[in-house]
């Protein structure tokens, strides 16, 4: 019989295996990127990005996306203006910031020298807001407007809307609306702080007519606050109700050959990979969520269903070829080629992601399935089968070569030319973007010295289009300009023949015999194939010559099929050949 301590002690180990266990389980949610972002909204001067994998200190264009380990600083005479979901972060000149962490949960800076303005100005964002100094952190009590100030005897904070709460070692105290708390370590390496009224300069001016400029917004009706870049829609473009899409937004004053995801080049920002910065004003949002549609002749932006915090993106796009693999290109060089996603076709991370991710980047698109939520994760097709909408419209197609893509140079070719569109026809398209190694080669470094390429078996390419028929023309590029926007995807396309054109064309194909010509050797003469045991098709039996008719014999009487058995019997040996009477 065991003992009562040896079972007692088993007992609790197997009770602190059977606990631990879950947390050892792995998860793919905890892989899954942060669905929120930030974004460089505003810049005058010199504005650096240094980003967390390592990368060198360079200038920061509009629209950067921003994640957990960016850091940001500014030069002198320079301002910026960050935004992240419905917060807003505005830095002085000779100011830095790190974004220790951007998720779904929490937004923290470290202030690491001169002066930030945060306005806050929905609950979700003031409950997420956490700014940290060398003495301490300050969480925001209430939506508001507070200014963090740090130099080298400490740090001041300044609540002009709202409260605040600082805590430190030992420490902790409330600034409330009109009051200004300056923080330093006395000689002894303690905590000290005074209470003062708040002042007001020319940065808090500033930051004040930025806020005066943006009016009550016309797109919360149709977009949450929490997507971030969605402040910039009214400014530059106006809201219109479709009956097929719902409400769409139709930028101003573009251009007669602009399309999405043309004005503007990638970058590699981890961990989704490759991203898309544009370079319009308003080049975040429409381009990280949502879908685009051509409506009336005219590009417009469809957000799909509204939801409280949309997920983020890098771009939602179908690509066709990859740089530095085997495809063909135009000319000599390999290229790439991109177009938008259309409303109802689904976007398939090419990232490591969970499927209730790839739920939530499609929900805004994807009918509803009862009150669970979304449809399950699709995958990269339209959501109705059908093939994506802008695959062979010159009007929406991108064009990168592969040595190209990545660069920020001016010069590189994103306009596609009349030829592309042939060039790239029955190339496969894919929902994997370029590999790591066409941005290492971007940047001038050795491929061969590491990669973050995705993991095998997250590459999910697309359905294959149906290869072509015999004696149809592959691809007619005047077909394809002059047919009309599709806006119903749920009727098949009207520039495409009807299916009894393509029999008939397919059946009247006849055999020629080409000329030998001097560039082209003469051919040998062609002889007859060889016999098959397979029957021949219905095809090839209409080709055939008409075979002789046999006509049936003629009726015989009972008195003449007599005497025909009897000639049998006699001529067989007494075997009979029984024969049908018709």
């Amino acid at each position: 019989m065991l003992d009562l301590s040896i079972f007692l002690r088993r007992y609790r180990a197997l009770a602190l295996a059977l606990l631990a266990a879950p947390l050892a389980l792995p998860s793919f949610a905890q892989h899954d990127p942060p669905g929120r972002v930030g974004r460089i909204a505003w810049m005058s001067g010199d504005v650096y990005l240094n980003p967390p994998d390592g990368g060198e200190l360079s200038a920061a264009p509009l629209n950067q996306p921003l994640t957990s380990g960016d850091v940001v600083s500014t030069g002198s005479d320079a301002r910026a203006e960050i935004q992240v979901g419905a917060m807003t972060l505005r830095l002085d000149a000779n100011s830095r910031i790190e974004l220790v962490r951007i998720d779904d949960g929490l937004v923290r800076v470290l202030l690491n020298g001169g002066r930030l303005i945060a306005r806050l100005p929905s609950e979700d964002s003031r409950r997420d807001f956490v700014l940290e100094t060398g003495q301490g952190r300050f969480f925001p009590r209430d939506t508001g407007v507070y200014r963090f100030d740090l130099d080298d005897g400490g740090a001041t904070a300044t609540t002009y809307f709202g409260s605040l709460r600082f805590e430190g070692q030992d420490v902790a105290f409330d600034v409330n609306a009109g009051q200004s708390a300056r923080v330093w370590n006395d000689a002894a390496g303690q905590l000290d702080y005074r209470m003062a009224q708040g002042a007001s300069d020319e940065f808090t001016q500033w930051s004040a007519a930025r806020d005066q400029s943006q009016p009550a917004s016309a797109s919360s009706p149709y977009v949450s606050p929490e997507m971030t870049g969605a402040q910039d829609l009214d400014a530059y473009g106006d809201w219109s109700e479709t009956p097929d899409y719902g409400a769409v937004w139709f930028p101003r004053a573009l251009a007669s050959d602009w399309a999405p995801y043309r004005n503007g080049h990638w970058a590699w920002v981890s961990p989704w990979g490759w991203n898309w910065i544009g370079y319009e004003p308003w080049g975040f949002a429409p381009y990280h969520y949502g879908r685009w549609v051509r409506h009336r002749g005219a590009w417009g932006w469809a957000p799909g269903r509204r939801m409280a915090r949309p997920v983020y993106a890098p771009a939602l796009v179908g690509w066709i070829g990859t740089p530095g693999g085997a495809s063909p290109g135009i000319g000599t060089a390999r290229s790439v080629a991109w177009f938008p996603l259309a409303p109802r076709e689904a976007y398939t991370p090419f990232y490591r992601a969970s499927p209730s991710h790839v739920r939530l980047i499609n929900a805004p698109h994807l009918p509803r399935s009862g009150n669970a939520g979304p449809t399950a994760a699709p995958s990269q097709d339209a959501a109705d089968g059908r093939p994506f909408a802008y695959r062979h419209e010159l009007g929406a197609l991108s064009v990168a070569s592969d040595d190209a893509f990545g660069h920020r140079r001016p010069g590189v070719r994103i306009m596609p030319r009349p030829g592309d569109a042939r060039e790239f026809h029955g190339r496969e398209e894919h929902s994997v973007p370029p590999a790591r190694e066409a941005a290492r080669r971007a940047q001038g470094a050795d491929p061969s010295q590491g990669s973050d390429s995705p993991r095998p078996g997250m590459d999910r390419p697309a359905r294959k289009p149906p290869p072509d028929t015999a004696g149809e023309t592959p691809f007619r590029r005047d077909r394809m300009e002059s047919a009309a926007p599709r806006t119903d995807f749920t009727a098949p396309r009207s520039d495409s023949p009807p299916p009894e054109s393509r029999r008939e064309r397919r059946e009247n194909v006849t055999p020629r015999t080409l000329a030998p010509t001097s560039a082209q050797p003469p051919r040998p003469a062609m002889q007859a194939p060889a016999k098959s045991r397979t029957a021949p098709s219905a095809r090839e039996r209409g080709r055939e010559r008409p075979r002789e008719v046999r006509r049936p014999e003629p009726r015989r009487s009972a008195s003449q099929r007599i005497e025909r058995r009897t000639h049998d019997r006699q001529r067989h040996g007494g075997s009979a050949i029984r024969r049908q009477s018709r």
